[in-house]
């Protein structure tokens, strides 16, 4: 199919040739470009907005990424065949694909948006020179015409006049200046400025009506015809800048079909290395090339006689008094005859004293750890809560033990003391106990002034405390009673728990690591170096503590905003900065940097996190 080339341009119809004649064409024109200059502007500011999230989205997986591999690295073992070396492998993925794909991806809709910017600041420019000239063309012929009116009603109104004195009495006089004139000498003197007028009127009119001649025949067609090229250069321009996005999505899409499912033979395909798992081969490469070792404590030890009492007679230790077995007792088989003297306990007596026998008794109710009975009476079936004595030096330290364990419980709660990365927490490791703190305060504190600052009642901030430490998993304990009457004494207590829980972890927020470094960024006294240093800083916290930062920070400006609330940025930095660094500053100026750098924490927020999306 061929397309004919010759076919005339829509542009050429008469209808538009008269609109673009039109004393509105420039106007009209001047729009459109507008138009499409503002629409250059819009695309642009997308493609920022796109390389923006393209980069941190980068940044982020890259973090995840890096933190994934070393925890593999560091907590496991990665062997051929193992869900975790297939992990690493699928992993690398994200990696390989930030490098490959997503980098040049985020490039190209930068050097994309810097020319569609120069491209419109280009034409907003020659928007303006062709907008100034068509103004001042069309001005010239306004005013040519305003004053081609002027004289035109000054050329009548002279007319008039003298029509008036011709038609009036001339034997009367005209009192004036000069003196009184007749008739004909008034007459004489209207003919003559009607003579002048005339000859003003006609220039004029003849000035007016080249300028609109100019104007209709040379200025406007050629401002017009720059104007129209104007508008389909620009229109051309983004529409090339269309096709080239469009041709980057999908040379983006292409690569990360190729990076996951490859065509050539770089690297097997994500699905492949999912399938590679073998969990019975890994299991079994595991155990084999495990190190057996055998445990000494668990060598049973053997019984043997002391030299020193061979020769005397054996004793038989007593098990401790136990509720009686019925059962067990009336399938044992009855003593014989000869057996009938065998020493039975005295009621009350003491449960673990060794009680000798004498030589010839017979204990078929017990067993016993003496080699030299007969195996007769050994294997007698013995009831089963009745297993075999212990020596006494033993069963004396084993409850000893237990007693005193039983007496003096160590505490030891589950939240509050414990390092921020082992709590229960969400995909972005906030412990979720600090989300849901935050949620209440931010739902039920509106009204609540001095949150923070004000202290709730000690009696029921111990109880919910304990009660939360030992089931961090049930945060359904720290939910209002009543949800539609909440006091500010409940608001206070949620607020001094978040309090506690940061004051309490055995590495601040801030990380000991880092103390030094947040000191020396609190010293710098322009703002904005000490933000960019803090962002710098902040970025080297871990995971956990990177992300929990963030949402308090965005939770602290989000309060200080609140009227009633009645804290400020600086408010909240005096009240929190011991609970969020390292308290190994004690002079007032030391404490003075500490509270200025979590004051510039929350100013610097928006600039060292995204804002939360809710």
């Amino acid at each position: 199919m061929t397309t004919n080339t010759d076919a005339p341009s829509p542009l050429q119809e008469p209808a538009i040739a008269e609109i673009l004649a039109s004393d509105s064409a420039l106007d009209l024109l001047l729009a459109r470009l507008k138009q499409s200059v503002k629409a250059c502007d819009e695309f642009a500011n997308y493609l920022k907005r796109k390389q923006n999230y393209e980069e941190n989205y980068a940044r982020d997986v890259k973090r995840a990424v890096t933190s994934c591999k070393s925890s593999i690295k560091s907590n496991t073992s990665v062997s051929k065949g193992s869900f975790v070396e297939s992990l690493d492998k699928i992993i690398s993925f994200d990696d390989r694909i930030l490098v490959d794909v997503r980098s040049p991806y985020a490039k190209a809709l930068e050097k994309m948006q810097d020319e569609l910017a120069s491209v419109s600041a280009t034409f907003v420019r020659l928007r303006k020179q062709l907008k100034e000239e068509g103004h001042k063309r069309e001005k010239e012929v306004q005013d040519a015409i305003s004053q081609a009116e002027k004289s035109k009603n000054r050329y009548f109104s002279l007319c008039t006049d003298l029509e008036r004195l011709r038609q009036s009495d001339q034997s009367q006089k005209k009192i004036t200046l000069q003196g009184r004139k007749t008739g004909s000498q008034q007459e004489e003197e209207l003919v003559r400025k009607i003579n002048a007028a005339d000859q003003d009127y006609n220039a004029k009119a003849n000035a007016s009506q080249k300028l609109k001649n100019e104007l209709v025949n040379t200025h406007r067609p050629r401002l017009s015809k720059k104007l129209q090229d104007l508008i389909l250069e620009l229109d051309t321009a983004l529409q090339l800048q269309l096709q080239k996005y469009a041709a980057y999505n999908e040379s983006f899409v292409v690569g990360l079909g190729n990076q996951v499912a490859p065509l050539g033979a770089n690297h097997s395909s994500m699905a492949t290395v999912a399938a590679s798992v073998n969990p019975e081969q890994n299991l079994y490469n595991y155990l084999k090339g495990s190190r057996v070792e055998k445990k000494q404590s668990f060598v049973p030890v053997e019984y043997k006689k002391h030299p020193l009492f061979k020769s005397e007679p054996t004793h038989q230790f007593r098990v401790p008094a136990t509720p009686p077995v019925s059962n067990n007792v009336s399938k044992l088989d009855p003593p014989s005859a000869t057996t009938n003297k065998t020493v039975t306990p005295p009621v009350g007596s003491p449960s673990f004293i060794p009680v000798p026998e004498p030589p010839n008794s017979s204990s078929a109710n017990y067993s016993t750890l003496d080699p030299t009975r007969s195996p007769a009476l050994s294997a007698s079936p013995a009831p089963a809560a009745l297993a075999g004595p212990r020596p006494i030096s033993t069963e004396m330290r084993n409850n000893s033990s237990s007693i005193t364990n039983t007496a003096a419980p160590a505490y030891s709660g589950l939240l509050f003391g414990q390092p921020i990365e082992s709590l229960p927490h969400d995909e972005e490791m906030v412990p979720l106990f600090v989300k849901k703190c935050i949620n209440l305060i931010e739902t039920y504190g509106s009204n609540s002034e001095g949150i923070y600052r004000s202290s709730p009642n000690k009696l029921k901030l111990e109880e919910i405390k304990y009660a939360i430490d030992q089931d961090p998993s049930d945060l359904s304990i720290l939910d209002p009673p009543d949800p539609s009457n909440v006091s500010d004494d409940y608001v206070y207590m949620i607020a001094s728990l978040l309090k506690v829980f940061f004051a309490e972890l055995p590495d601040p927020l801030l990380t000991k690591e880092q103390s030094g470094n947040f000191f020396k960024a609190g010293q710098i006294e322009d703002a904005a170096t000490m933000h960019v240093q803090l962002h710098r800083i902040v970025f080297e916290l871990p995971d956990a503590n990177y992300f929990t930062l963030r949402d308090l920070l965005f939770h602290f400006i989000h309060l200080s905003q609140i009227p009633r609330v009645r804290m400020s940025v600086k408010n909240l930095s005096i009240v929190w900065f011991n609970n969020l660094l390292v308290n190994e500053y004690t002079s007032r100026d030391e404490l003075a940097v500490q509270q200025r750098v979590v004051e510039e924490l929350i100013n610097a927020a928006p600039e060292i996190f995204n804002p939360k999306e809710s």
